[in-house]
């Protein structure tokens, strides 16, 4: 697919959801979505967290943005009291390991609220911010993970961590990419060629059906 072709296709897309509310879904291979990023450097200073807001009941179901994810994401009927989930079943992505309750996992922004604001959310509106930290409408931009592995993740991006389960690296690298070309987020050169190195030796295009980039674009 040709770089205009492909300008192409976002335009579309988002003409799509302008007029539907609802993205079509697009997949591409990874190295093709990693080229589509602009690269350019991080935008320095200004960050506070309060700038993206805290959980949303976006649909006003009594369930916030993190207890939508906890129950999307476990594996076994959870329970919920008091409007908050207290127990399940989940697979953090990260580790391998499983939780049974709710209170060992985190919310994970995969695309760290930080790295997004450095990477171009600096220059949005609240709305769209808030909309960003909130974004259970595609399943790669919140993952449910052990609570202290995401604390060490923090808002480092690929070239400063990696998953610890190799199987996770490729899925972990495909999300990345998805989120950051689903809302129209900068690299810089040293994330862009860390993502190309893990990536290929992590073995992931050797995998017979290596996983590719959801291209979904934000309303």
């Amino acid at each position: 697919m040709t770089h205009l072709l492909f300008a192409l296709l976002l335009t579309i897309t988002s003409t799509l959801t302008s007029v539907s509310g609802a993205a079509p879904t697009v997949r591409i291979s990874l190295i093709t979505a990693l080229n589509r990023l602009n690269v350019q450097p991080e935008h320095l200073g200004g960050y506070v967290r309060s700038k993206f807001g805290g959980w949303v009941d976006a649909d006003h179901d009594g369930l916030d943005t993190r207890a939508e994810v906890l129950v999307a994401e476990s594996i076994a009927p959870v329970t919920i009291t008091y409007h908050t989930v207290r127990t399940g079943k989940w697979v953090s992505l990260y580790d391998h390991v499983t939780w049974t309750n709710a209170s060992d996992v985190d919310i994970d922004h995969v695309v760290a609220l930080s790295e997004a604001w450095k990477s171009g959310a600096f220059s949005w509106s609240p709305s769209r911010r808030v909309n960003y930290a909130n974004d259970i409408s595609v399943t790669w931009a919140l993952r449910a993970v052990t609570d202290n592995v995401n604390m060490f993740k923090g808002d480092k991006d690929p070239s400063e961590w990696i998953p610890s389960y190799r199987a996770a690296v490729c899925t972990y690298l495909v999300d990345w990419v998805a989120v950051k070309l689903r809302w129209g987020l900068s690299v810089n050169p040293t994330e862009k060629s860390s993502i190309a190195s893990s990536w290929r030796s992590a073995g992931c295009s050797s995998r017979v059906s290596p996983p590719r980039v959801d291209v979904r674009i934000a309303p």
